[in-house]
């Protein structure tokens, strides 16, 4: 079905450390492929684009701010000028707040993108948060928070989607050396995580840990203590194959959390067929917890370690939650999905 809505406008940032399937950035690809009119501003480095966003900054009295990103933004604002009647949607609305100064309260046809949890939001971006008029959460159980801001019914849950064409099961067959694995860093529970290892690897000698943690974000409580533990294998900078393979070659993964908002490394094991082990914290329960696969509250290491144990000890049980995994992403987050899902909030702010 092709959709002949307004002109839809994105501003777009790549997060550096995601290959090419992965991230939310996805999503102007997906809608372009329904849609007649779409246009896509990225952030770009460069010295034209420096020189552009340092004159736009003094223009709009910023300072401190990345004048590649101001750069995106002054085309975002040219481009709502010359097409005043567009969609304009701001993918990653947390690095954008101060564009919305503009206005004491923003046009409805601009709409910003929320990822992260209330406990993420200082009082000043929350009073930024507040002239914003429209917004999508990839989330539901902080929605009537951000309402209170953003506007009662002006805020639209819609899921974190995923390629679901390049994360793929390889197989079920189990592995000759169970393999569990942790990726990410960003409101992650590491202490958690270090207790629960110690503990595993303590009962099951043969049990090996993959930790996917970019070296910079290796420096923390929890980790730190893993750093040299003889079950654990770290990795880092992998391509989007060598990503997808661990996934496809775990057993489960392993996933603490202290909050969230959506999750990546949940989305692409969903896709996968990985099935996870994870706390009971923001976003989880829409991506399948607690329905799809069995989730425990956080700082329950004994929850977790029976878990994983249940998982260990009953191969066809993991792979039929791996199977239900699959399916979920399938049905519910796959990128063309997702695409319609969000094509059709745009058509309510027509």
């Amino acid at each position: 079905m092709v959709y002949r809505s307004r002109y839809i406008i994105f501003l777009c940032q790549a997060i550096p450390w995601f290959g090419k399937h992965t991230g939310y950035e996805r999503l102007p690809m997906f809608v372009d492929r329904l849609t007649t009119n779409t246009q896509t501003i990225n952030v770009q480095n460069g010295i034209l684009h420096r020189i552009l966003g340092r004159i736009y900054s003094i223009f709009r009295g910023w300072s401190n701010r990345s004048s590649y990103q101001m750069a995106a933004e002054l085309k975002l604002a040219i481009a709502r000028f010359l097409q005043p009647n567009s969609i304009s949607h701001i993918l990653y609305l947390e690095d954008s707040l101060p564009f919305l100064d503009y206005w004491k309260k923003a046009p409805t046809n601009l709409i910003g993108t929320i990822h992260l949890p209330p406990s993420q939001w200082e009082h000043n971006r929350l009073e930024n948060l507040g002239k914003l008029s429209s917004a999508i959460i990839l989330y539901q159980r902080d929605l009537g928070f951000f309402e209170s801001y953003v506007g009662k019914n002006r805020v639209h849950f819609i899921r974190y989607g995923v390629d679901t064409e390049f994360f793929c099961p390889l197989s079920t067959e189990a592995q000759s050396i169970k393999r569990i694995l942790f990726a990410g860093h960003y409101l992650r529970n590491a202490t958690m995580l270090h207790r629960v290892i110690v503990k595993l690897a303590k009962n099951h000698p043969d049990l090996q840990f993959d930790l996917l943690v970019p070296e910079r974000s290796r420096n923390t409580d929890g980790l730190l203590q893993l750093f040299t533990h003889p079950s654990v294998t770290w990795h880092k900078n992998l391509s989007d194959e060598e990503l997808r393979h661990l996934y496809q070659t775990s057993y489960l993964l392993l996933l603490p959390m202290n909050n969230c908002g959506a999750s990546t490394a949940i989305v692409e094991s969903l896709s996968c067929g990985l099935p996870i082990v994870t706390t009971d914290v923001g976003g989880i329960r829409d991506y399948g917890g607690a329905d799809i696969f069995p989730i425990v509250a956080n700082d329950d290491d004994d929850a977790m370690i029976d878990l994983v144990e249940k998982y260990l000890n009953n191969q066809d049980l993991r792979n039929e939650i791996g199977i239900n995994c699959r399916e979920f992403a399938e049905e519910k987050l796959s990128w063309s999905t997702i695409a319609q899902q969000h094509l059709e909030v745009y058509d309510k702010l027509l």
